[in-house]
C-alpha cells in the first residue's frame, strides 16, 4: 500500500517504519525534504521510503496521514491539495481547547476522515508489546470501509485496536486518557500504554 505521512518526527516517523518493515511504500511529506533530519530518517527505515513536497506526497498516498503539531493543520492541509476520496488519518492533537477530529473533518475537504494512533505516546507507538500484552489504540471514523482499512493497518503494526464507534465516544476516552496521562506519568514516564481487557468476541490484534 502506498501511504504519505505529513510529519516526520517522533509520531510520523515511528508509524512510517513500522508500516515500510511491513512492505509499504511510505513517502514523508515535508517542507524540507532534503534537509539532514529527513535523509537520515529515510536512510534508518531503507528502501520503502522516499521524502517529497506536502502535495507530491498526498498525491502518492493512497493513505494520509497527518502527524503533525495541531498549530500545522491548516497549513499543510492547504498544501496538501486535493484529498478527494483519499482516507485521511487524524493522528494530530490540539491543546487549545478546540477538536481535532472536527478540524481535520472541516478543512480535509472529500477525504474520508478516520482518527486513530492519538491515545498513545510514541514510545509505546515504538514498541506496542508489554509482556504478553500489546497496547490498545482507538479508532474512529464514519466511513466503513476507510476505518476497516486503518484498522487493519494498526494491527499489522502490533496494536490491539478498538473501534469506538462514535465520535462523542472517542471524546469522551480522550478526557479519560489525558486523566491517566496526569496521574500515571510522574511514576511510569512515558513509556507505558493502555489494554482494554474484555470477554466478547471482537476484532482485535
Amino acid at each position: 500500500m502506498d501511504i504519505a505521512i505529513i510529519g516526520s518526527g517522533h509520531i510520523g516517523g515511528t508509524l512510517g517504519k513500522a508500516w515500510a518493515a511491513k512492505g509499504h511504500m511510505i513517502s514523508f511529506g515535508s517542507r524540507n525534504p532534503q534537509s539532514e533530519r529527513m535523509i537520515a530518517l529515510i536512510e534508518s527505515i531503507g528502501p520503502n521510503a522516499t521524502a517529497a513536497s506536502v502535495k507530491e506526497a498526498t498525491a502518492f498516498g493512497e493513505i494520509v496521514v497527518l502527524a503533525v503539531p495541531g498549530s500545522e493543520i491548516e497549513r499543510v492541509l492547504e498544501e496538501a491539495g486535493d484529498l478527494g476520496r483519499k482516507i485521511v488519518v487524524n493522528a494530530t492533537i490540539l491543546f487549545d481547547g478546540r477538536s481535532a477530529d472536527a478540524e481535520v473533518r472541516r478543512l480535509a475537504i472529500g477525504a474520508r476522515v478516520v482518527r486513530a494512533f492519538h491515545t498513545s505516546t510514541w514510545e509505546a507507538l515504538a514498541n506496542p508489546r508489554f509482556g504478553e500484552a500489546n497496547a490498545t489504540l482507538f479508532i474512529n471514523g464514519e466511513d466503513e470501509e476507510a476505518k476497516q482499512t486503518v484498522f487493519l493497518l494498526g494491527a499489522e503494526a502490533g496494536f490491539d485496536m478498538v473501534d469506538t464507534e462514535g465520535a462523542e465516544a472517542m471524546g469522551e476516552i480522550e478526557k479519560a486518557l489525558g486523566s491517566f496521562w496526569t496521574a500515571l506519568s510522574p511514576r511510569f514516564g512515558r513509556d507505558y500504554a493502555i489494554r482494554v481487557l474484555r470477554r466478547e468476541e471482537v476484532k482485535s490484534s
